[in-house]
């Protein structure tokens, strides 16, 4: 059985464990997952929990511009542990995730995602999402 809720404080432990395996090792900090988490209004997070623990999460980042009525986001992580995957949970955290960000007055998604992760695209496309033509321009 899985459980999706909200991510907390207190999960900053185990998702520092599951973004090590998602993003590399140390990709970030205990502390800053957990002051994240605590303290960031523009990001929902919502964690998949099985009977051992974690399994998988989802992260978005509202905006809101004064170009728009109302304000979007864009869904900017999504994992689910190897062992679990094809389960229906990365399914599960996509329509928990919509379902909180409508609470929060969102009416439009962005999903980015590398062209050549096909299980993700298909899973994001089963969801109602739909690929685009845009280009994605990046600057450090």
């Amino acid at each position: 059985m899985v459980h999706i809720r909200l991510a907390s404080g207190a999960d900053a432990r185990e998702l520092q464990r599951l973004n090590d395996l998602f993003n590399g090792i140390n990709a970030n900090t205990f502390a800053t997952i957990r002051e994240s988490l605590e303290t960031n209004v523009k990001e929902v997070v919502c964690v998949a929990v099985c009977k051992d623990g974690l399994s998988g999460f989802c992260c978005a980042q509202i905006n809101a511009s004064m170009c728009y009525p109302a304000p979007y986001a864009e869904i900017t992580e999504l994992f689910v542990l190897k062992e679990r995957r094809r389960q229906g949970i990365g399914r599960l955290l996509l329509k928990y995730m919509e379902s909180e960000l409508a609470k929060r007055g969102v009416s439009h998604l962005h999903i980015l995602t590398r062209k050549d992760n096909f299980a993700a695209r298909s899973l994001y496309r089963s969801s109602g999402f739909v690929e685009t033509p845009e280009m994605l321009l990046d600057k450090d």
